[in-house]
C-alpha cells in the first residue's frame, strides 16, 4: 500500500471525504407540534449527510422519501450515503450500520435511546441524589449502563478499523460538563457522569466538547426548548443530552441546531421537536 507521502511525491491527490453526521430527537414522531415536512426541513438546513433519529415512531420512512434518502429501520439512520449492513441491537434500543462514504471508505454509525428515567439532573434538582454514590445508582437503576454496555458490545464485535460515528438521546449529562466551572448551574454539585465515561473507554470522543471545550462558555443545551418550543416547567433543567461520539475521523465543527435563539448555532423556525438536534461535520483522510 502506498504511504501518503508516495502518493504526494507521485503528485496524486489523496481522497479526502468531509461529511455532517446529526443526532435528532424528533419527538414521537416529528408531528407533535408542527407537520413532518418541518422535521425534514431541519435536516436540509443542517446540511446533514447522515442522521441518527429518535423517536421516529411511523415517520422514518416518510422521511427518508421526503429526502431522497437511505434508511435503516434497525437503527434508525437515513442517509444520502449508501447503506451496506445493519443490525439491531439486543438489550438496548436500535442499533447500527455500515455506511459507505463517497470515496469507498466504510464508516460504523451507531445510533441509540437510551432510557429517560429516572433522569439524573431532575433527581439532583429535588435533592433524591446529591453524592457520586447516588448519581452512580440512579444510572444503573434506569437501565443506561446496561443499555450502553450492548451497544459498545456490538461497536467492539465489527471491524475495529473502521472510523466510527455513534449518535443518540443519551438522557444524562456529560462526565464533561458537570465540573467546577459549571457547578453554579448543575445546583452545586460535580460528577462524572458513567455513560460517557464509557464511550471514552472505547476511544470514543465528543465532537461538540471537541471543537467547543470549554462548557462554562458553550454549554450547547439540548434539552429542552421547550415542549412545545417556549412551554417549560418552571423548575425545568437545561442540559446536553443528545452526542455525537467519534474516532478514527477528524472533527471539523459542530453546532447546536434548535430554535432562533442563544442556544443554537443553526435555527429553523418553528422549531418541531422538544430537543434541539446537533450536527458535527468530520473529514475522513
Amino acid at each position: 500500500m502506498l504511504s501518503l507521502l508516495t502518493l504526494i511525491a507521485l503528485g496524486a491527490e489523496p481522497q479526502v471525504t468531509v461529511f455532517r453526521a446529526m443526532t435528532f430527537n424528533i419527538w414521537r414522531g416529528g408531528t407533535q407540534f408542527q407537520p413532518i415536512e418541518q422535521t425534514i426541513e431541519v435536516i436540509k438546513k443542517s446540511h446533514a449527510d447522515i442522521v441518527g433519529i429518535q423517536e421516529p415512531d411511523d415517520s422514518l420512512e416518510t422521511i427518508a422519501k421526503g429526502l431522497g434518502w437511505n434508511r435503516s429501520d434497525k437503527a434508525s439512520i437515513v442517509t444520502r450515503f449508501e447503506i451496506i449492513e445493519d443490525w439491531s441491537v439486543e438489550g438496548s434500543r436500535w442499533g447500527g450500520a455500515i455506511i459507505r462514504l463517497p470515496n469507498g471508505r466504510d464508516i460504523i454509525f451507531l445510533n441509540t435511546h437510551l432510557n429517560p428515567f429516572p433522569y439524573g439532573p431532575y433527581e439532583v434538582r429535588d435533592k433524591k441524589a446529591t453524592t457520586n454514590e447516588q448519581l452512580l445508582k440512579v444510572e444503573e437503576d434506569s437501565g443506561r449502563l446496561r443499555q450502553m454496555k450492548a451497544m459498545l458490545e456490538s461497536l467492539a464485535s465489527k471491524d475495529k478499523e473502521r472510523p466510527v460515528v455513534f449518535t443518540g438521546d443519551f438522557n444524562t449529562p456529560s462526565h464533561l460538563d458537570w465540573v467546577t466551572s459549571t457547578n453554579g448551574r448543575n445546583f452545586g454539585v460535580e460528577f462524572e457522569w458513567p455513560i460517557t465515561l464509557m464511550a471514552l473507554e472505547v476511544g470514543l470522543r465528543d465532537v461538540f466538547r471537541t471543537i467547543h471545550p470549554e462548557p462554562a462558555k458553550t454549554p450547547g443545551f439540548t434539552w429542552s426548548p421547550g415542549y412545545p418550543f417556549g412551554k417549560l416547567d418552571e423548575d425545568d433543567v437545561m442540559d446536553r443530552i443528545d452526542f455525537v461520539l467519534y474516532r478514527g475521523l477528524t472533527a471539523v465543527g459542530a453546532w447546536v441546531v434548535g430554535e432562533s435563539g442563544p442556544h443554537s448555532h443553526i435555527a429553523v423556525d418553528p422549531w418541531p421537536s422538544d430537543h434541539r438536534a446537533v450536527a458535527a461535520e468530520f473529514r475522513l483522510d
